[in-house]
């Protein structure tokens, strides 16, 4: 459906303005599994998290007469950061309506980055779809362009870039393909970019998505062979993971790849930022270390397996990321 091609002319166009991060490997992690793991450190990427990749690319695709109006957009935290350096970088203004209860170091990201950033009290129906209802609202106002945080298929083809950079680097360092790439899915950009270049490329990877349990719309749709809402009726520290339902858009991109789901508990989250912090020195925010999570809560699924895991986001508030500090390593 895609080619290699599209996705290096991608990856070549966004390369000057976002960072190579580096791929580490995790002993305790492969001894835990009996195998081999290596964690992607997009935490490392500029803004912290690897949402720049797609905003980039979604940028610098739009026809002009869209990029003078400028572009509206919602987004819980990351996306938000990473559009709004993507719109410094294009000379492209960016306004991103933000729930208020998003983490302060999220709305403080996007600030400097030079978005105009509005803050969304409401929570009905949920936090996003309130967001999502006041960009509309606004785009229609203003004449700006509404970009959807996750679903949207240009956007998910910059986010592919992770998949593909990682392929590159297990060449690169001469190391046998990964049997697994575990993706934190929010609403599918990632994880359905990196099923879209792994397919592309041909590589025997299998790419699993990775969901809070209360937040897990991806695990109950692959189930059901259709889309499904998660009831989001427990507390998650996985800010960034807490859509619903994946993408309307992207699900059946993904599902044509074979992609796999499955979801974690809160206490494997905490332990996985201890671990992140006390072996490979990375600071990780809850989404991003729920790879990790989920190979400490099932090491039988993963056994005498090589696994890849992105660490997708390091955007973390101090108060949080102390608790999370205080989980013991298994």
């Amino acid at each position: 459906m895609y080619s290699v091609n599209e996705f290096q002319r991608i990856y070549q166009k966004i390369l000057p303005y976002i960072r190579i991060t580096p791929l580490l490997e995790s002993q305790h992690l492969s001894r835990h599994i009996q195998g081999h793991v290596l964690v992607k450190a997009e935490s490392l990427q500029i803004t912290g998290a690897f949402k720049l990749r797609g905003a980039l690319h979604r940028l610098m695709s739009l026809p002009s007469s869209v990029k003078t109006k400028g572009i509206i957009a919602y987004s819980s935290g990351n996306f938000a950061a990473g559009l709004a350096a993507a719109g410094q970088i294009t000379n492209i203004p960016v306004t991103i309506v933000m729930p208020a209860d998003a983490p302060k170091v999220k709305l403080s990201n996007a600030r400097y980055y030079g978005a105009k950033v509005i803050e969304c009290k409401s929570s009905f129906p949920s936090r996003e779809e309130a967001a999502c209802n006041m960009a509309r609202a606004l785009s229609k106002q203003s004449g700006g362009q509404l970009l959807h945080p996750f679903d949207d298929i240009e956007l998910s083809k910059g986010q592919a870039t992770v998949g593909l950079e990682i392929c590159q680097q297990i060449e690169q360092q001469k190391r046998a393909m990964t049997d697994w790439l575990l993706c934190p899915f929010g609403g599918g950009s990632l994880a359905t970019g990196c099923a879209m270049v792994v397919s592309a490329l041909s590589v025997p990877v299998r790419v699993c998505s990775i969901e809070p349990e209360s937040y897990n719309g991806m695990e109950l749709s692959i189930n059901a062979k259709k889309i499904q809402r998660a009831q989001g009726n427990m507390a998650t520290s996985c800010d960034a993971l807490m859509a619903r339902s994946p993408g309307s858009s992207l699900f059946p991109v993904a599902m044509s790849t074979g992609i796999k789901g499955i979801s974690v508990s809160e206490r494997y989250i905490a332990t996985a930022i201890t671990l992140a912090f006390d072996e490979l020195k990375l600071i990780l925010e809850p989404s991003g270390a729920i790879g990790i999570a989920a190979l400490l809560q099932y090491p039988e699924l993963f056994k005498e397996q090589s696994v890849t895991l992105i660490a997708s986001g390091g955007n973390v508030d101090q108060n949080t990321y102390q608790q999370c500090l205080a989980m013991p390593v298994p």
